[in-house]
């Protein structure tokens, strides 16, 4: 919570009687003193203070703010912009100087035209955007490990909250969105529709409904958006592509570009898995495919000692191979 209060007044009638109603800014400390001893809508605001504040960044508040607002959005993410100040360091607003005299400025001026920016980043920013204005400086996050110390949070304690992809850990679960199906009224979650190929076929679409297979189209009927969601566990995440991902991080260390292999995610089903090479081109790059649905895997082409390997984690957590 802010440290500053202020206050400012406006009037209620009710009846005959004009009543007076305050508002204040409050620390956390002074808002649990009134904690059950206040109205009903007060107490919700206090309710959601406590909740915020029981993440326990008391050294950074933010980091309260930023977990508590990805559980109401269901979703981690974060945004590079340039921003104009840091409330966590020395970057003030300033503007660039003028090199040089001339008829309304004397060299040295502020140039009121050319606003100073730094490079900042914003955590969960919505559709409405605010030029120049974020959390903090990419200095300041980098330093205090805000990144980190959120996503470490969010897996240590199972928090139902999809991460944005990243290069320091995986999240455990993704963001499942719920429509209405426009022909039988059914709630459905995104993940149980069936896929259609998208118009540019650079991927895969959620259309048809689960329970009566109505499908949404580009030009006709579609299943009605909703603001609600669930969750599904990231596949990424299981035990078996994680230990395969570093398989492969290892095997790439020393090779070149074109000598690399790399994990691709299915586009249309994302329970299954391609480990494929780099150097070619003509579609006969598999090594191994598997799903950790089915708990399958078929083996590609070239059966060398990357796909013996790989095999072996997969038998290690009881797939078995599939006939092409």
């Amino acid at each position: 919570m802010r440290e500053q209060t202020k206050s400012k007044f406006h009037h209620q009638k009710g009846g005959v009687s004009i009543s007076k109603k305050f508002e204040i800014e409050l620390t956390i400390n002074e808002l649990l003193q009134l904690d059950g001893k206040v109205s009903e809508s007060a107490q919700k605001i206090i309710d959601e203070a406590k909740k915020e504040s029981s993440y326990g960044f008391d050294d950074l508040p933010i980091i309260n703010e930023i977990i508590k607002q990805s559980e109401k959005n269901g979703k981690l993410t974060w945004t590079y912009k340039s921003i104009r100040s840091c409330g966590y360091c020395d970057k003030k607003p300033d503007y660039k100087r003028y090199p040089r005299s001339g008829r309304y400025h004397s060299k040295g001026d502020k140039n009121f035209d050319k606003p100073i920016y730094y490079s900042g980043i914003k955590f969960n920013e919505g559709f409405i955007t605010i030029s120049g204005h974020g959390d903090m400086c990419l200095e300041c996050c980098r330093e205090k490990k805000v990144k980190e110390r959120i996503i470490d949070y969010i897996i240590d304690n199972d928090l139902k909250i999809e991460i944005m992809k990243n290069d320091y850990k995986l999240g455990k679960y993704l963001k499942d969105d719920i429509r209405i199906c426009y022909s039988c009224n059914t709630e459905i979650q995104e993940s149980e529709m069936t896929k259609e190929p998208t118009m540019m076929g650079d991927g895969y679409y959620p259309s048809g409904c689960p329970k009566c297979g109505a499908k949404s189209s580009m030009f006709g009927n579609n299943h009605k958006v909703t603001n609600k969601f669930g969750f599904i566990n990231n596949p990424q995440f299981e035990e078996e592509v994680r230990l395969i991902k570093e398989y492969i991080d290892n095997y790439n260390k020393d090779k070149e570009r074109d000598e690399r292999i790399y994990l691709s995610q299915g586009k249309n089903t994302i329970t299954s898995f391609s480990v494929l090479e780099e150097k070619w081109s003509n579609g006969n790059h598999k090594i191994i495919q598997f799903g950790i649905t089915s708990k399958n895997y078929t083996l590609g082409y070239g059966k060398d000692e990357r796909t013996q390997d790989i095999k072996n984690i997969l038998d290690d957590f009881n797939y078995k191979e599939k006939e092409k």
